[in-house]
């Protein structure tokens, strides 16, 4: 595993500044190889939904405080596909974990004892008031995608790192690193 060599003579405030910098840039290079790794995944295995597809995501964020950078990869939840504007949305914690046997009810039947609709497919299939899910292992997509291919997403992050070795700061240099929260695609 290739490491950036770092040796400090500066301490000013733009040379802290360029190494956050990097350092995000880094990590965002990691986050995009995942997001395309667990992607290709998903779709090299023929998963029939578009939703789980579009819910991965990576996300450079800073830490509150130190100001440190770190990558959040996982899935988006229900109320970010819907302000992305995805009208379905598939539970990742099933695919990722698995899930028990379980019953499925239409809101009606539980709030007043009646059926009021029925359960339908995205293709409209209508399946009744109640329905048995029969359950499912867990497919692990994420986890594996990134214990799988750690050294991959290191290389991305180092050589995005390996710009802090070359760094230079002179005196009176102005910099601006926007830490805003971005999501990576």
């Amino acid at each position: 595993m290739p490491k950036a060599n770092v040796k400090f003579v500066d301490t000013s405030e733009e040379c802290i500044k360029l190494m956050k910098k990097y350092a995000r840039e880094g990590l965002k290079s990691g986050g995009k190889v995942v997001t395309k790794l667990v992607k290709d995944y998903i779709k090299s295995n023929h998963y029939k939904t578009g939703s789980l597809y579009n819910e991965v995501f990576a996300k450079v964020e800073f830490i509150k405080g130190t100001g440190q950078p770190h990558l959040l990869i996982g899935y988006r939840n229900y109320e970010s596909m819907k302000k992305k504007g995805y009208k379905h949305y598939v539970n990742p914690y099933w695919f990722e974990y698995g899930v028990q046997p379980h019953e499925i009810k239409t809101k009606a039947l539980v709030k007043y004892g009646q059926s009021e609709y029925e359960l339908k497919d995205n293709k409209g299939t209508k399946y009744g008031v109640i329905v048995r899910h029969p359950g499912m292992s867990g497919k692990n997509f994420l986890r594996n995608t990134v214990f799988n291919n750690i050294k991959a997403i290191n290389e991305a992050e180092q050589e995005a790192l390996q710009k802090i070795t070359d760094l230079k700061v002179e005196l009176g240099m102005n910099i601006e690193v926007d830490e805003s929260e971005e999501e990576i695609e």
